[in-house]
């Protein structure tokens, strides 16, 4: 039995035990989502956000997939430590935690202590994800060209660009030496803005599969009452957030492309960005035409913002504007 045949029948046992036809319980899918494994996790976290296409019930539920995946033992992540530093890892830290404080799709997180006695936050990557991912992707798209689901979704989304663009996203989230660079890369860009902090990488100690980066203590921008009482303004921070973001995207053309709330904290009066696994970039085009898009939202002119959007199209696929347009002007105008 080959790879592809072994893992189609591990996809299959896996549906049928969780029978999701029967039982389309919020709990019951994240469950499913979470065995099926890292590529079908990916596309949760994915849906997590995606209101317009799911209710909150699910949306609540497929935000667990962010950082609370079963994690791997600690056996497996001592075992590829040893492999990566060709070491024992009290040979690097003094400390080390077996229970992970985040678990996502690709990797888990750790707290650890250098010998010299700074705290860091060692993420380390799940055994085998990116050929596991490469076969999955493989199979997906088969099952769309199989089942016909390109065109029963196509006026809607394009099926097989949805899981390139995932596959892709994720290639580059499986080598942490381009996260590292994509750190270093971020904190030059802000490097003049004073409530933006950095996040320090250590270079030196990060492979391939192991990242080394300063553990950051403060609190998630989502833990509201806890920022509240330490007498944080959310005004402040809200619009100081918005403001950077704009900046990523209209001035550097490189921003943060993964910004839910695990991934940002208040730290010291600061905004500390989180996994910088996933980044986006515009070029300057696209940074003209973005800059464009917003000044036509806040006229609220419908026919130019979707003429800007079919502009920045990458998709080969014709855009409906009509349809885009109806859509745009049927939408909350903005405040």
């Amino acid at each position: 039995m080959n790879n592809e045949t072994k893992r189609l029948k591990d996809i299959i046992v896996i549906l049928k035990k969780y029978n999701i036809i029967k039982d389309r319980s919020p709990q019951n899918l994240r469950l499913m989502v979470e065995e099926l494994g890292p590529t079908f996790i990916k596309m949760g976290q994915i849906l997590s956000s995606r209101n317009d296409l799911l209710s909150e019930e699910y949306t609540r539920e497929l935000k667990q997939l962010r950082c609370s995946v079963k994690p791997m033992d600690f056996s497996e992540v001592r075992d590829i430590l040893l492999q990566e530093y060709a070491c024992n890892i009290d040979e690097i830290f003094s400390t080390f935690d077996p229970n992970p404080i985040g678990s996502a799709s690709i990797a888990q997180t750790h707290l650890a202590t250098l010998k010299t006695g700074e705290m860091v936050a060692v993420k380390v990557q799940r055994r085998n994800i990116y050929q596991m991912m490469t076969l999955d992707a493989k199979l997906i798209k088969k099952a769309i060209n199989l089942l016909n689901l390109d065109k029963a979704f196509g006026n809607i989304v394009d099926l097989n660009s949805v899981i390139d663009e995932m596959y892709e996203s994720a290639k580059e989230e499986m080598d942490f030496y381009i996260e590292a660079n994509h750190v270093e890369e971020f904190n030059n860009n802000n490097k003049d803005i004073v409530y933006i902090k950095p996040l320090k990488v250590y270079k030196e100690l990060s492979t391939r599969y192991v990242l080394v980066m300063e553990y950051i203590e403060g609190n998630f921008i989502n833990e509201i009452d806890i920022l509240k009482s330490l007498g944080y303004d959310l005004e402040e921070i809200s619009s100081k957030l918005a403001d950077n973001y704009i900046k990523q995207a209209l001035d550097d053309g490189f921003f943060h492309a993964d910004p839910h709330a695990d991934n940002i904290k208040i730290y010291d009066g600061k905004i500390v960005y989180l996994d910088l696994g996933m980044v986006g970039r515009l070029t300057s085009k696209n940074k003209q035409l973005l800059n464009r898009c917003l000044i036509d939202i806040l006229k609220n002119d419908s026919s130019d913002i979707a003429h800007v959007l079919g502009l920045m199209n990458t998709n080969s696929k014709q855009i409906d504007y009509m349809s885009l347009i109806c859509l745009l002007y049927t939408s909350p105008s903005p405040r």
